[in-house]
């Protein structure tokens, strides 16, 4: 009889204190700061300390952040839901791990949380010192040209393409191959820029291009540099833009809005579009 007792208390011990860490786990999740544009400020709750929310910061529960203007703050639960922050004003880490808890899996989400994920591929190669970039690769003495592997053009796109050349660099040579050697593709070629005349004409005889980049250096070696196929657009463009305002609606802030339109452009080869996305952002939104 002893031993059954004995053996009951300590069953209802484990279920305290698993009643009691279940208790701890509802109220202590942590969350994570994923991404910051702008000024936010972090409070410690009985304290007086105070920092500078950054990226990858885990926010405590009784933390109380502050948002500045036209600030926006990502932040993701344990379970990586995302939460998107904007409006000015307090927040506490509880509030934000509870309304990231209830944020519903969306398209637009997903895309965010890819973009997410680049950002920070980049960011252990690069970074910021005041106004100078550091640990950025030089390539002064090497040929560069970057080109997607594969590319949609609408057909009144234009396509210029510039190359860095290095000082080991004789030459470029630009080479089109397609199936019929009977068409002609128009290129001008100025400097370091070459860029296509009438892409359009040639769709209508050719289903795609091949486009190939090499540089000849003054050793004689011969390097593929790019290899791109170029196809015409297979959407139709109007219709395609209107579909991306309603997918990506519930991000109302039109800096995300228009980077997750200009990711998805790209992720579908569009590239062209989402570099006249970027370009109208950086000189809207420099900072």
């Amino acid at each position: 009889m002893t031993r059954t007792l004995y053996l009951s208390i300590i069953n209802a011990t484990s279920i305290f204190v698993l009643i009691l860490c279940g208790m701890s786990v509802s109220y202590g999740q942590n969350i994570k700061v994923e991404l910051l544009s702008g000024e936010a400020t972090n409070y410690k709750k009985g304290t007086t300390v105070t920092s500078k929310v950054l990226s990858n910061d885990r926010i405590a529960p009784t933390d109380r952040l502050y948002l500045g203007d036209n600030a926006i703050l990502v932040v993701s639960d344990p379970t990586n839901k995302l939460l998107v922050v904007k409006k000015k004003g307090y927040y506490t880490g509880k509030d934000l791990s509870d309304k990231a808890s209830k944020t519903s899996e969306s398209e637009c989400f997903r895309y965010l949380a890819y973009i997410i994920k680049e950002i920070k591929n980049y960011e252990a190669a690069i970074k910021f010192s005041g106004n100078k970039t550091t640990n950025l690769q030089n390539y002064g003495n090497d040929f560069l040209a970057t080109l997607p592997d594969t590319l949609r053009m609408f057909s009144y796109d234009q396509l210029k393409v510039n190359w860095m050349l290095g000082k080991n660099t004789e030459m470029v040579n630009v080479l089109m191959v397609n199936d019929k050697k009977n068409s002609i593709l128009d290129i001008d070629v100025t400097g370091n820029q070459f860029s296509f005349n009438n892409i359009t004409s040639y769709f209508l005889i050719n289903k795609s291009l091949n486009l190939l980049i090499y540089e000849r250096q003054k050793n004689g070696n011969k390097i593929l540099i790019a290899n791109t196929v170029i196809l015409p657009s297979n959407l139709d463009e109007a219709k395609t833009k209107k579909e991306f305002v309603i997918e990506f609606k519930e991000l109302d802030d039109i800096r995300l809005n228009q980077i997750c339109q200009a990711v998805k452009w790209e992720i579908n080869h569009y590239s062209l579009k989402a570099l006249e996305i970027y370009k109208i952002l950086l000189l809207d939104f420099p900072n």
